[in-house]
């Protein structure tokens, strides 16, 4: 764990350091710059900030992380348990809200919707949008650089394996109860297709641990991608305004950016229909909003999770207390 912080405090001391660097960075000289307008200075004004929510981002991802380290997510007969901490909801919001700023703005800047006369304010708001994705994005990876939750990533074929009969389960195949709008598929087809699918390996989810299959392998990963590219790039594109960076080079990453943003309006619409559409997942996006999800919908449908929370429970309970302080008369007894 010291060392996870000290490699966060050094990511911390680096952006710092990026950010001065950024506000002493000369601007306005030929070579690699665009022209000077007053999108320009908008522009400007973005690279300068950007770093300084990189470490804000960081700061807060270090500090909520280490809170939420102390925070017990379940106790012995508590009606509710702790999905996601407030760091993980903010982050999330953050994240989520500024991407999709940023898809409204970005379609009207390539002209997919409607341009008004007047686009100033529209990057304005790209760029507000930009500022909350990367303090989003940094608060998120600081928090589970410290706590280490890796509970989101794939760690092998059989999660790959585990997300495709999740998604199957989600199509009616296994029957109507995780099925989208509980639709109940006639058993003849469906006992048929059920087969077929655990001929190859595929059945139906059972043992969940605290995130499904599918959310793993089809949501958060491809979002990691997606945003770790849009990112990236947006970061490059916003720093030609600061340091001069030869305009091809710029194409390409611009276009590579605009790609994803593309990829990221697919990837959003796949993601609120998984969410929405399947009746057994509404609990899960409740708890986005308030941390917590019902002890028994755990004991339903995520067996493996509450076995782990019951353990949890149990090593805190065992665990020995702190010796009382001694007093002061105490003290003053044994001297004499």
């Amino acid at each position: 764990m010291k060392r996870i912080l000290v490699a966060i405090s050094s990511a911390l001391f680096g952006m710092i350091a990026v950010s001065v660097g950024t506000a002493l960075a000369q601007v306005g000289t030929p070579g690699g710059f665009p022209p000077q307008t007053d999108l320009y200075e908008d522009a400007v004004l973005l690279a300068r900030t950007l770093p300084v929510l990189l470490a804000l981002g960081i700061g807060f991802g270090i500090w909520i992380g280490k809170q939420s380290l102390r925070e017990p997510k379940s106790t012995p007969g508590s009606a509710t348990v702790i999905r996601h901490d407030w760091g993980a909801v903010i982050a999330h919001w953050t994240n989520g809200v500024g991407f999709m700023i940023g898809m409204a703005t970005g379609m009207i800047v390539l002209r997919q919707l409607p341009r008004p006369d007047e686009m100033r304010i529209i990057f304005s708001f790209h760029y507000i949008g930009a500022g909350l994705a990367v303090f989003g994005v940094a608060s998120h990876l600081a928090q589970n650089a410290v706590t280490g939750g890796m509970g989101l990533m794939p760690r092998s074929l059989k999660d790959v394996r585990d997300g495709i009969s999740d998604l199957m389960e989600q199509a009616g195949i296994f029957g109507p109860s995780g099925a989208a709008f509980g639709i109940n598929i006639p058993k003849m087809i469906r006992g048929t297709l059920a087969e077929t699918a655990q001929a190859f390996g595929f059945k139906q989810p059972k043992n969940l641990g605290k995130y499904l299959p599918a959310e793993k392998v089809f949501s958060y990963t491809p979002w990691a991608i997606i945003v770790t590219v849009i990112v990236v790039t947006g970061l490059i594109k916003s720093f030609r305004y600061l340091y001069p960076i030869p305009p091809t080079f710029i194409a390409q990453v611009t276009t590579l950016h605009d790609i994803f943003a593309y990829a990221s309006i697919v990837m959003l619409i796949i993601h609120l229909v998984a969410v929405l559409l399947v009746p057994r997942h509404w609990p899960l996006v409740l708890s986005m909003f308030t941390t917590r999800i019902s002890r028994k919908f755990v004991q339903q449908h995520h067996a493996a999770w509450e076995k782990d929370l019951i353990a949890r429970e149990q090593a805190t309970s065992s665990a020995p207390r702190p010796a009382p302080p001694v007093s002061s008369n105490v003290i003053g007894e044994v001297k004499q």
